[in-house]
């Protein structure tokens, strides 16, 4: 499957993923039987619902999610798009909770269950909100009671109840970005240049995509590779490349510039700068083909971006020939 029938699919994805919300809800609701939900207007009103806060003790700012034109995107993160399965998990589990026990209505046992306000201090609750044109659903979510069940408490209320689902809320606003950067397999990559700003080079390659192991040019006199499949991990970088977060800049001071070439034509610059688990990068694609539709279709998800990447990635795009070569006699 190539960039360009992803690019399609993941718009048919976004297209039908505002849509889903109310009809998973509709045919999901029958599994309540006659338990009485915590909130039961909102499954009637789930697609009207346009941002999400999260508000937790000790945050001077509430996690915002906004929706707009049927996208989810993070405000926090400069309105990067937010992982719409995330947001849908938490949006069905809400209007699908359905009341298992009446439990304290006493303000003072409140911390006990983990449903304290989150402007008390210490609290271990969650404020979850849930707004649009005409909507307020807000609810404390407690500590978790067994698996799939959760203490919860409508905010305002005293009262508090076991509720059966357990939402997962991730703890940040880096944990609702949608993750996924880039995936090009390491069966396509023709070469890869590693190019460090202290001068030193490295260039790895195939003839065809039948060879067995990339070649790696120029290594220095007297010295070995560590072992000979040592390159495929720097062209399999690539390979379900995700951000850990993200941020707008459209320039970088790079310490290192790599740059992919697929088999087909594709080419792929990564500017690298920081390093280890603050390692920040930028993406650039262009093409030799006619056809541009896989370098534009990256160009428009990542132009403008930067983002911070898992280490043992960033050590793969950043390789020097200390990293590749076997240890020098001493």
């Amino acid at each position: 499957m190539n960039l360009k029938t992803l690019k399609y699919l993941g718009a048919v994805v976004l297209l039908l993923g505002a849509m889903s919300i109310f009809i998973e809800v509709r045919d999901r609701n029958a599994s309540t039987g006659g338990d009485e939900l915590l909130f039961p207007d909102l499954k009637e009103k789930i697609n009207d619902v346009t941002e999400l806060h999260i508000s937790r003790s000790g945050e001077t700012e509430p996690v915002v999610l906004k929706k707009s034109s049927g996208r989810w995107t993070v405000a926090g993160r400069d309105n990067y798009p937010a992982d719409f399965g995330n947001v849908r998990a938490v949006l069905l589990a809400i209007a699908e909770a359905a009341v298992i026990e009446k439990k304290t209505a006493n303000p003072e046992m409140h911390g006990r269950l983990g449903l304290a306000a989150p402007d008390v201090a210490g609290s271990d609750g969650v404020l979850v909100e849930l707004s649009g044109e005409g909507l307020d659903f807000r609810v404390i979510l407690g500590n978790t009671a067994s698996t799939g069940s959760r203490y919860a408490r409508i905010a305002d209320q005293a009262q508090s109840w076991l509720i059966n689902k357990d939402p997962k809320i991730p703890d940040a606003a880096d944990g609702w970005l949608l993750a996924d950067l880039l995936d090009i397999q390491k069966a396509n990559i023709q070469q890869v240049t590693i190019d460090h700003d202290d001068g030193e080079s490295i260039r790895i390659s195939k003839e065809t995509a039948d060879d067995l192991n990339f070649t790696v040019s120029d290594i220095p006199e007297g010295r070995e590779l560590s072992y000979a499949t040592v390159a495929d991990g720097i062209a399999g970088a690539l390979s379900g490349l995700t951000l850990e977060d993200v941020r707008l800049g459209e320039s970088m001071e790079a310490a290192v510039t790599t740059e992919f070439i697929t088999f087909d034509g594709l080419s792929v610059t990564i500017r690298l700068a920081g390093s280890g688990d603050d390692t920040w990068l930028s993406v650039a694609a262009g093409s030799t083909k006619e056809d541009q539709a896989d370098a534009i279709a990256i160009n428009e998800r990542v132009e403008g971006w930067q983002f911070k990447i898992p280490k043992f990635k960033a050590g793969l795009l950043t390789r020097r020939w200390e990293d590749i070569l076997q240890a020098m006699d001493k």
